[in-house]
């Protein structure tokens, strides 16, 4: 399974860095996009991006509380503009069917249609995972069924595909900061063969 994270910079980027690091301990981090960490110096990061997210199988969507009224360069909403990343992203993801799984963090609102543009409608359709800045590990465990992925306990399972889980040893809280003061969001794992 491919995973790509979409998220905005300004709004939640270490919230998007913690859940990339738990996505790449369960499906490998060469399987999880996250553009800061996975675009070299040098590359088209356009073409990098639709790239990695036309490979994907799943989309997860970033949401902070200012996720809808994130302003735009240009004045108006960010989500509103064609040329907005976050925007482009979603409605890749939308036209070439990769699932979407929206992850509203805090008390970030459920986006409804009107409160969308119409190109990205489809979106309130989606189930979405909250994630609780004081018990991040429920959000995590969630995603991690939603994706179908073996509980943290099981074994992991060599499938003879590039990418596979392998063991893990060790763990330690990831202590992020954002807008409302320093958090820590679940559990970074090290994985053996790193």
């Amino acid at each position: 399974m491919r995973a790509f994270v979409n998220y905005r910079t300004m709004d939640e980027g270490s919230t998007a860095l913690a859940v990339s690091r738990h996505l790449g301990v369960r499906l490998g981090e060469q399987n999880v996009f996250l553009d800061s960490r996975s675009i070299d110096p040098g590359t088209l990061f356009d073409d990098a991006i639709l790239r990695s997210l036309w490979r994907s199988d799943v989309l997860v969507a970033i949401m902070g509380p200012d996720w809808l009224e994130f302003p735009a360069r240009a004045g108006g909403r960010a989500i509103d503009d064609p040329e907005d990343w976050v925007r482009r992203e979603l409605v890749e993801a939308l036209t070439h069917q990769v699932r979407v799984v929206p992850l509203l963090v805090a008390d970030a609102p459920r986006p409804t249609r009107d409160d969308l543009p119409a190109v990205l409608a489809d979106l309130v359709r989606y189930q979405d995972v909250r994630l609780d800045l004081r018990a991040p590990e429920a959000a995590f465990a969630r995603l991690d069924r939603i994706l179908e992925l073996p509980a943290d306990d099981e074994p992991a399972r060599d499938s003879g595909q590039s990418g596979g889980i392998g063991s893990v040893r060790g763990n330690r809280n990831i202590a992020i900061t954002d807008p409302r003061g320093a958090v820590t969001i679940g559990d970074a794992f090290h994985r053996d063969d790193t």
